[in-house]
């Protein structure tokens, strides 16, 4: 019978003897929210904080077993310049009564957009900018699901006077346990 084929054989691209049917409850398990998945230890890079300076591109650094994670953004303390001595400040302001004709400036449209977003991502492998990606702002939360898409995510910081940062808790199968 086909059924008893597919109990005998393994799921490819595992390191353990889970069959295919044990791979497939587990997905279900995992998808209602059951016990399917379980927290790495801290020890073993399990959860992480993660900076994101403005502009700068970064990778995660997965632990070998994992296969989900829960993302979590927190702003960056704003850092706001403010005049050091304000009393001692002159400002001059010139006018002028002769009208100058001037030409009409040309109006550019800028891909950025009014945001709240601390921070972008890319899933496919490709490198986010600071324009382009899934924003995230202030205690947005994130789940990613499957090893190879840990491996291949991509985030850059895109909040300029602060550093946020991701905190990431990367989760592995109860079938390693």
């Amino acid at each position: 019978m086909l059924r008893d084929r597919i109990q005998k054989q393994t799921y490819p691209q595992r390191k353990n003897t889970a069959t295919i049917l044990n791979y497939l409850e587990e997905l279900v398990l995992i998808n209602a929210k059951e016990v399917g998945l379980v927290p790495i230890d801290q020890d073993n890079k399990g959860y992480q904080d993660i900076p994101l300076p403005f502009g700068r591109i970064v990778s995660l650094e997965v632990p070998e077993e994992a296969v989900s994670a829960t993302m979590m953004v927190e702003q960056g303390a704003v850092t706001i310049i403010t005049d050091p001595d304000p009393d001692e400040t002159v400002s001059i302001v010139a006018t002028s009564k002769k009208r100058e004709r001037t030409l009409p400036i040309p109006v550019i449209e800028l891909p950025i957009t009014n945001s709240s977003a601390v921070l972008r991502f890319r899933e496919n492998g490709s490198s986010p900018s600071i324009n382009s990606g899934f924003g995230l702002a202030n205690q947005d939360i994130f789940e990613l699901v499957g090893s190879e898409n840990l491996k291949i995510f991509r985030v850059i910081g895109v909040q300029k006077n602060g550093t946020p940062i991701l905190r990431i808790q990367f989760y592995k199968t109860a079938q390693f346990e």
